[in-house]
């Protein structure tokens, strides 16, 4: 019997038993879909993300006409609704204009919108901290502008915003848990099914957390190698002075 708050605390063994009850018979099974689906949808919002947040910041810091002032106000919009607020405008509101998303769709669109006017910063950050330079030197070996901007000023942008993206997909695999009220049914939703099913709240949301921490900390190392190796790289031998 479980504890009464105030009174009595709660076994450790009436603890261990709910651990053993959710991580036994069908529920890993079912966490471990949620957390497929929540690998999917933050990868796919990922690529909508890097995709219109790096158009984003390339109008928007290289100020072309019209679109620099579509895409201002884009990210200015963007950046001031909650993400709910958005997800439940793609999946509940866009159907009463004829366009029916299903859940997947649905919350990958609204994650993809809602982190493109944040990666576009990044991106800006990015390109501002390449040199001129390398643009007129570029364009002085016959490059046109579009592609001194791909083959020269983005790489080097990349890099720099590089660990930041990571920050970003970060924030949308944690996102991702909001996808819910979408009727998604990612690992949140898996969890607070067992927790319907089993009344074992502290375990299952212990469970969540621990699994989100480790998904979370080991991107975050990976980002962390990628950009050592990508700094190494970019360091020139030096020359011995005799």
């Amino acid at each position: 019997m479980r504890g009464v708050p105030g009174r009595y605390p709660v076994p450790v063994n009436d603890l261990l038993i709910g651990f053993r009850a959710i991580l036994s018979g069908d529920y890993p099974a079912l966490l471990w879909a949620g957390l497929q689906l929540t690998l999917g949808v933050s990868v796919s919002a990922l690529l909508v993300s890097v995709l219109l947040g790096t158009l984003l910041g390339v109008v928007r810091t290289f100020r072309v006409p019209l679109l620099c002032t579509l895409g201002n106000a884009y990210v200015e919009v963007v950046r001031g609704v909650p993400l709910i607020v958005l997800l439940s405008v793609v999946y509940y509101g866009l159907p009463a204009l004829g366009v029916t998303l299903q859940g997947f769709p649905a919350a990958v669109l609204a994650l993809g919108l809602y982190s493109a006017a944040y990666t576009s910063e990044i991106v800006r950050g990015g390109l501002r901290s390449v040199p001129d330079g390398q643009l007129e030197a570029a364009r002085s070996l016959g490059l046109s502008r579009v592609q001194s901007l791909r083959f020269v000023v983005l790489p080097q942008a990349w890099r720099v915003a590089l660990p930041a993206l990571g920050n970003e997909f970060v924030s949308l695999i944690l996102g991702s848990s909001l996808a819910s009220a979408v009727t998604l049914q990612e690992l949140f939703a898996q969890g607070k099914y067992i927790t319907n099913a089993t009344y074992r709240q502290f375990e299952v949301y212990a469970v969540l957390a621990v699994v989100y921490f480790l998904l979370t900390f080991t991107l975050t190392r990976l980002v962390r190698l990628m950009e050592r190796r990508l700094s190494r790289g970019e360091r020139l031998p030096e020359r011995r002075v005799i």
